[in-house]
């Protein structure tokens, strides 16, 4: 169980590894991609809010040039529908540029339903003859707090009002506010303004108001104003991921002294693509576990393939070896000899010691073997006190000369608790071309007994 334990200890971490690697490297080559993303995320917003700049300053111009032209002209509705405009108690009634102000807009809405229909912006005309408000949406007239919006604190300290602008930010006709909680909707804005002029008398202002939350890219976005050396500044940043001061930065000037900048904290793209790492773990921790399964399924085969050809007691091959391919493929690329071993007088060794010293015989001759032959040689136990040793590559001299020095390591080493020594015999013989294996031994074996019958007669 331990093992087991292990071995699955060790799959996960390999796995976490594994997939941690994968996964920085991803993000490494895909994190320009990744970043190029979400800046054109914020310049679609960007392109948004200069869209509405041009067309405010199209529209206020258009307003002042219908101020000027109709002076004169008898003024008959339509004016905008009731709700729309808003106004001060004591400033009830429609000054003339107001209901010039008034006709234009209510056609231009009919050419242009867009601009009433877009649900992330406010379009308003602001009076500052009459205090008034013509909107392009209706509002609860009680939510409207009139005075606020002609306040000159609040313009000044929001820069949502033309009236209260600097002449350098007048230069352009366009005035970007800073970001702002809106007080009848409650939701983040930026206000564009643009004055509207009679005879060099700014009478009025055009302003569209933008909802930020409108734009899903800026949802749960926070936004910190600031003033910084190139003047005000909107850090735009989310701040439900961790160490946001390390950050990509991308700019955008809204205004001549207005810089918003958004910050893309490197822990967004690492965190955001988390699932990629959750799912590679995944991935790695099923195909890791996969491939240790089928490696203990070879190694329990390996072994099982090892303990049909091994003899039990030596540790030696057993005959199933003499069926290996690898034996065929050297007999027929290097030649092999073969040296056949028996020992002398195991049965006497049986019956005077007991089998148990017979069995630590027929040992002390396997590891007499192994000491005098190559690894690459095959040392087999044939049966009993018999054993065969094929010799890849090698010629029938050098087979005889090892088959003597084989003898000479078993006969001169005692072994047992007794101290007994034994001789053994060997015949050696050499494939012959177009031979087979068995035909091999059989001559091996043939001078095997022929040198035990002459020692023993």
């Amino acid at each position: 169980m331990r093992k087991l334990t292990k071995n699955h200890t060790t799959i996960v971490l390999k796995a976490i590894l594994l997939s941690l690697g994968i996964y920085l490297i991803v993000l490494y080559k895909a994190a320009d991609k990744l970043v190029d993303n979400e800046v054109a995320k914020f310049h679609l917003v960007t392109k948004s809010i200069s869209d509405y700049q041009s067309t405010l300053y199209l529209l206020g111009a258009l307003f002042e040039a219908e101020i000027a032209a109709k002076q004169n002209d008898e003024l008959i509705g339509p004016y905008l529908t009731k709700g729309k405009v808003y106004a001060a108690a004591q400033h009830s009634e429609l000054t003339r540029n107001e209901r010039i102000v008034s006709i234009t807009a209510k056609n231009l809405f009919v050419r242009m339903p867009e601009i009433v229909s877009a649900e992330q912006v406010l379009y308003y005309y602001r009076s500052y003859e009459g205090k008034k408000i013509m909107s392009t949406h209706s509002f609860e007239q009680n939510s409207l707090a009139y005075e606020s919006v002609f306040s000159r604190k609040k313009c000044i300290a929001s820069l949502t009002c033309s009236k209260y602008a600097s002449e350098r930010d007048l230069e352009d006709r366009l005035i970007v506010s800073n970001i702002y909680l809106d007080r009848v909707t409650e939701q983040p804005i930026i206000t564009i303004s643009s004055p509207v002029y009679f005879q060099g008398v700014m009478v009025g202002d055009l302003n569209v108001d933008v909802y930020l939350d409108k734009f899903p890219f800026l949802v749960d976005k926070e936004y910190i104003s600031q003033f910084s050396a190139v003047g005000r500044q909107v850090v735009v940043e989310d701040l439900r991921y961790p160490f946001s001061t390390y950050a990509y930065s991308a700019d955008y000037r809204a205004d001549d002294d207005l810089l918003v900048t958004y910050r893309i904290p490197y822990s967004k793209i690492i965190i955001d693509y988390g699932w990629l790492l959750v799912g590679l773990l995944i991935i790695l921790i099923y195909v890791l576990n996969k491939l240790e399964e089928l490696q203990i399924k070879r190694t329990k085969l390996s072994l099982a393939e090892v303990a049909i050809r091994k003899d039990e007691l030596t540790s030696l091959y057993n005959r199933a070896i003499l069926k290996d391919s690898a034996i065929k493929y050297a007999m027929e690329k290097k030649g092999i000899a073969v040296i056949a071993v028996d020992g002398d007088k195991i049965k006497a060794i049986n019956d005077n010691y007991g089998h148990h010293v017979g069995d630590e015989a027929i040992i002390h001759i396997a590891e007499s073997m192994r000491r005098c032959f190559r690894e690459s040689d095959y040392l087999i136990r044939s049966g009993g006190d018999e054993f065969i040793v094929i010799l890849p590559g090698c010629s029938l001299t050098a087979a005889e000369k090892l088959a003597e020095q084989l003898s000479s390591e078993a006969s001169s080493k005692p072994f047992g608790a007794d101290g007994l020594t034994l001789n053994i015999s060997v015949g050696v013989s050499k494939l012959r071309e177009g031979e087979s294996l068995q035909n091999v031994l059989k001559r091996a074996d043939a001078r095997l007994y022929l040198a035990k019958e002459n020692k023993y007669t």
